[in-house]
């Protein structure tokens, strides 16, 4: 089996927590380029994936490179809109980190370039690939709680708690821009169509002006609903939970720990394990992700997370962030 030539670009402290362990660990995989522009980054490349790697100190010499087929962008926020124009343009096979820009205009032009390409385009939208997700669909296409109503995430972590610990300040991007992606991707994983409107409530207790706890009200064609909860300022730890109602039932998600339990009106639960690979590279989901892109890649199959998933997500994503600076209920707009 021939292995695919990838190419990483940025070597900053999260590509080196989540990318760079969860891609030494895929098989068929080559890192044989890396975009990193200090010399200490240039010499972590080396010691990481041997001195046989290519190493450039300009991202977009690594999307020109013949020696990659396929390229992992993963650079800071604020370069990604012009990171992604010039990989699609290059005809590179593309694993990206959402948001795509903080723009409707900026967004909606890429996403119709990456849905011209030939390429495998593929979000890191990771959680969706986790094993007790893909649990979850299969529960929801066998119709064993009937159809989805109401779906509700719930993120709680300490990630801004004592002003946080971050490289760089979100302040400037705001927290949906810069988390939301993720979260409202779970509610389109169940639902699957664009939300309507939108509603936010929350509050900033610690990291200025970054809204660090809240929720977003969701409403869905024919009735249904979803709901966002967040907490950043959580004393300690980390839970990711997903809950759904359905005509017929309910269903809930530890989504960190990959325990799925289920019922039907009978009142008995089903419960099931399915647990991520671990150890997490990054964040659970990670590896799963990486592995599904690769093997699109591979198969020349379309990926699980599309370009239309992407602009219903990212339509979301800009609807909770007017919806947050207006204090008003958002009709969301279509990214066409």
């Amino acid at each position: 089996m021939n292995r695919i030539r990838l190419g990483l670009a940025g070597l900053g402290e999260w590509p080196r927590q989540a990318y760079v362990p969860a891609l030494k660990d895929l098989e068929g995989v080559e890192i044989a380029a890396v975009a990193a522009r200090s010399a200490a980054s240039q010499q972590y490349a080396r010691q990481q994936f041997g001195e046989q790697v290519i190493i450039y100190s300009d991202y977009r010499e690594l999307l020109r490179s013949a020696a990659v087929e396929a390229v992992a962008l993963a650079l800071p926020n604020p370069l990604h809109a012009e990171a992604l124009e010039a990989a699609v343009a290059a005809g590179k096979h593309l694993f990206y980190e959402p948001p795509i820009a903080h723009d409707a205009a900026t967004i909606a032009r890429i996403l119709g370039a990456m849905g011209a390409s030939p390429c495998v385009i593929q979000p890191d939208l990771e959680i969706r690939y986790l094993p007790v997700i893909r649990a979850l669909g299969e529960c929801l296409r066998a119709g064993l709680i009937g159809d989805p109503l109401m779906v509700s995430v719930r993120l709680w972590c300490d990630w801004g708690y004592g002003g946080g610990r971050w490289k760089y300040n979100p302040e400037q991007e705001g927290f949906f821009p810069w988390l939301g992606c993720w979260y409202l991707d779970l509610l389109d994983y169940v639902l699957a169509a664009p939300p309507e409107r939108v509603t936010v409530t929350g509050g900033y207790a610690a990291n200025g002006r970054l809204m660090d706890h809240g929720w977003a009200a969701l409403e869905y064609p024919a009735g249904r609903m979803g709901r966002f909860d967040f907490n950043l300022v959580a004393v300690a730890g980390l839970e990711v939970g997903l809950s759904v109602l359905g005509s017929r039932g309910e269903a809930e998600v530890d989504v960190i720990r990959g325990d799925l339990r289920w019922r039907e009106p009978d009142g008995a639960w089903h419960e099931t394990p399915h647990p991520p690979s671990l150890p997490a590279c990054g964040f659970v989901g990670l590896r799963e992700c990486l592995g599904a892109f690769v093997a699109s890649v591979r198969g020349g199959l379309p990926p699980q997370a599309d370009v239309e998933v992407a602009r219903r997500v990212h339509a979301a994503m800009l609807a909770c962030a007017e919806a947050e600076a207006t204090r008003a209920t958002v009709n969301v707009q279509p990214l066409q």
